[in-house]
């Protein structure tokens, strides 16, 4: 016989809910059946209408102490135990948000019952587990923090539960929903994805490849056969950088060994529009959580002219679909890496559209890891000084404790005198040049070729940056390129922000 009603997998043993918000209790049902929840020492009755539920229950305070709630229907109950009411926040992107913590250099876990972990399964499409088992599992739950269920976790999930916990003396719940090589435009929802000019573009050249297929047992011949060498590609490529290789040699000396390898567009690849959306972020929804934190466009460098209007129509997709429309997003700029294949500005250009994102009306901010890359690896192993950055601009932006979190930043430019005055924001400290050199600055006059600025030409001057005799000068960058290495540091060790600025004649 077919349950009464199935609960969605977040609802489990050692969960953690979001205090001071409603509380959504969502899952699977037969129609027209009385369902009673018990919880927190009062009892709610519905009536399902649907095969699907979404019952809102009253916000709760934080609880530190653990307790079961149950759901019931005629003869079925589900007891649920050892549940908390604290902060929850989903970490979301590709593999350096899931990047776990066994693989950094932290060896040591700090077991903490009051932080709570949960792993959205990482699943390309629906069902991937049973076709490629090898690959992908469907397993999911949540796990108190200890040794075990830390080092599997996303370390930069781990580290900032423990920077959170430690300061808010709260329960600190982390759900974390990523994938690997995942584009910004499979976590944004289709209809967001139809709302703006340039994705609609990628919209139908989806359409377009998908089209090449009669019938979808057709592409799913082509992708099934692609699949497993896809895998053996990604996996020789790892061992080719782990063995010592550049990123660029490990890269072409497999793609030498696996020339044709391409997934084919369509309905089961991971980076199909609204993908990651439907697959992933769709399982929980509209859990309510205090905050985003989103690591994400390497994927994306290739495409990287789309990315703005795709990342804010992702925010507004999870808005949407978490029924909250002021919710934080806290998100990392990328690091640095080489990018073998593309423009020695591609990812420069996605770092430049990620801070122009930033919006503080609009609960949207950002933590730098330009400085922090590996020139050859493209998941850094250290993660906490991201982590420590994330977990500051939490506390001041979400929880009003603390300042000056965010790197200083590009704001305006004035010419006064043949002299150039770039203004910062975000960061009122002063800033100071860690080689005393002021190096990083390029300049051209022609558009094409770009010179090194020497350094008596750049002055420090509080939190803003002089630099004399533009004349002739089109184009001034500050370490705009893939891999940079940043010079000039706010007093409190954030680095200034990659920026280009065009000038006018």
């Amino acid at each position: 016989m077919k349950p009464h009603f199935t609960l969605a997998p977040i609802f489990a043993d050692h969960m953690m809910f979001q205090a001071g918000k409603p509380v959504y209790l969502f899952g699977s049902c037969l129609k027209r059946r009385e369902i009673r929840i018990r919880i927190n020492g009062m009892t709610f009755r519905f009536k399902t209408a649907d095969v699907t539920f979404c019952f809102e229950l009253p916000a709760m305070p934080y609880i530190k102490d653990p307790f079961d709630f149950e759901v019931v229907c005629q003869a079925q109950k589900q007891t649920i135990h050892n549940c908390l009411v604290g902060d929850v926040f989903i970490v979301s992107g590709q593999a350096n948000m899931g990047f776990p913590l066994q693989a950094t250099y932290e060896t040591k876990v700090k077991e903490t019952p009051n932080i709570r972990f949960f792993q959205v399964p990482a699943l390309p499409y629906t069902n991937a587990h049973m076709e490629f088992p090898q690959f992908y599992n469907n397993k999911s739950a949540w796990d108190t923090c200890n040794f075990e269920s830390a080092m599997k976790f996303s370390a930069i999930g781990y580290l900032v539960a423990q920077i959170l916990q430690k300061d808010q003396n709260s329960p600190i719940g982390i759900i974390s929903c990523c994938l690997d090589d995942s584009s910004v435009l499979s976590w944004a929802g289709i209809m967001e994805l139809c709302q703006t000019p340039e994705t609609q573009k990628h919209l139908s050249t989806y359409r377009i490849d998908y089209s090449k297929y009669p019938n979808l047992d057709a592409y799913s011949e082509a992708f099934n056969s692609q699949l497993p060498k896809w895998h053996s590609f990604k996996a020789e490529m790892e061992a080719n950088i782990q063995s010592g290789m550049t990123a660029e040699k490990g890269y072409y000396t497999a793609k030498k060994n696996h020339p044709d390898i391409e997934l084919p567009m369509g309905p089961k690849h991971h980076n199909r529009p609204a993908g990651a959306f439907e697959t992933m972020t769709s399982t929980i929804v509209p859990f309510s959580v205090r905050g985003v934190m989103f690591y994400q466009g390497e994927a994306d460098c290739a495409n990287n002219a789309l990315y703005e209007e795709a990342f804010i129509a992702m925010i507004k997709s999870w808005r949407r679909g978490f029924k909250d429309i002021g919710l934080p997003f806290v998100f990392v700029q990328i690091a640095g890496y080489s990018y073998p294949g593309l423009s020695e500005t591609a990812s420069a250009i996605i770092r430049e559209a990620q801070a122009n994102c930033i919006n503080f009306n609009n609960n949207i901010y950002m933590a730098t890891a330009a400085d922090l890359g590996e020139e050859n690896h493209i998941c850094p192993r250290d993660k906490t000084i991201i982590a420590k950055r994330l977990a500051d601009t939490i506390l001041e932006k979400i929880y009003k404790s603390g300042k000056n979190s965010m790197a200083p930043a590009l704001f305006s430019y004035q010419i006064t005198e043949n002299h150039l005055i770039i203004y910062t924001e975000f960061n009122n400290l002063n800033l100071v040049s860690h080689s005393k050199r002021n190096l990083g600055f390029k300049a051209t006059i022609d558009e094409l070729t770009f010179q090194n600025i020497e350094t008596d030409r750049i002055e420090l001057s509080g939190n803003q940056i002089i630099i004399k005799d533009i004349k002739k000068i089109k184009e001034i960058r500050y370490n705009f390129t893939n891999f940079p290495y940043l010079d000039i540091y706010s007093t409190n060790d954030l680095p200034l922000l990659p920026f280009r600025i065009k000038i006018e004649s």
